[in-house]
This record gives C-alpha cells, structure tokens and sequence, in this order.
C-alpha cells in the first residue's frame, strides 16, 4: 500500500468511499446529499497548505482509503490546530482504517499542528474505538446536531495532541506502518 497526497484525479474514487458512508445505519457522515467528483475536485483545489487531503492506494490507482486535514471549523484562527477525517472504502473497512489513521497523524505532526481534532457519530463504534486506541480523548457532546438516516444524533469530538508521542501499545504498530505506507516523504509532505 502507498500513502500520497491526494491529486485532482482522485476526486471520482475520494467521492465514491464518501458517499459509502452515508447509507442509514452507518453512522459515519450527515451529509444529506451525494458529492460529486466534481465538487471534491472544487474541494482540493480550496485547501491550502498546511492542510490537505491524501489517498491509501492497494496498487497503483486502487484508491482504498482518504484522509485530510482541515482548518478547525468553529474557530479557524486557533494555530496550529487541525480536524482530522478518514475514509475507508466499504471492502476494506476494519482492514486499513489504522493503516490511514498513523499516516494522517504523521503528516499532522510534520507539518507542525500542535493538536488534531476528529469529528464522529458517537454511534460509529469503529471510528471512536480506533482513534481513542491511538490516543484521541474525548473533548466534547455535541447532542443531536447530526442528521443521520432521519434521526438527529450526537457528535462525538475527540482530541489528541501532536506534543506528546503515541501510546505505548500503537508505537510499535504505528512506526511499522510508517516504514511501508509512509516510507516515501516525496510523495505526501
């Protein structure tokens, strides 16, 4: 697998694994519309550096996964502090998702944000479980603010700081996927 950023020609398959996640019981985006290549192509082309998006390919031009950084949306202006998502095509759930995680958390890191901030259905078990595994904390409720399937849910913020190293248990595992997936820093800083 090869982590990199994100290009304009990945907008079909960044729109495709976005808009797996909105069928009713997934719990993973209140989005109440599909996107299109288009509009994700709209959406790289406004986000500047330091943030950004970035794919996981299986194989070359095999997009299983995404991820980006962008500014924290209630309030922009706070330095150096990022919302972090991730997106996991529905044949690879529960395969890559840390995979995805440890390279976006890395990229945080080397450019410099001092904190990360993941916003997620406090339904979406997986999400949760996978971030706190990685040393995200619980920072706020947000009750019933998202639209999903019908109902409005509660969104769940999650918080880890980019000052402090990784928990003892996901040090191992994380530099292991660093050396394969993120061994080349040409391809995604």
């Amino acid at each position: 697998m090869t982590f990199r950023k994100a290009e304009l020609q990945d907008a079909e398959a960044i729109a495709r694994i976005y808009n797996e996640a909105m069928p009713p019981g997934v719990y993973v985006t209140p989005e109440l519309a599909q996107v299109t290549a288009e509009s994700r192509r709209r959406w790289m082309s406004e986000v500047a550096e330091p943030f950004g998006a970035w794919v996981l390919e299986a194989v070359p031009g095999e997009v299983v996964g995404w991820c980006s950084l962008r500014p924290f949306a209630v309030r922009p202006t706070y330095p150096r502090i990022a919302e972090i998502s991730t997106y996991v095509t529905i044949a690879k759930r529960g395969l890559i998702g840390a995979r995805l995680l440890a390279c976006a958390v890395h990229v945080a890191r080397r450019r410099g944000f001092r904190s990360i901030v993941s916003i997620v259905s406090d339904k979406n078990r997986v999400s949760v479980s996978g971030c706190v595994t990685y040393g995200f904390k619980p920072a706020a409720v947000l009750y019933e603010v998202g639209r999903l399937g019908g109902n409005l849910e509660n969104a769940l913020w999650l918080q880890k700081s980019l000052l402090v190293d990784d928990p003892a248990p996901y040090r191992k595992i994380r530099d292991s996927i660093l050396r394969t997936e993120c061994a080349d820093e040409r391809t995604y800083l």
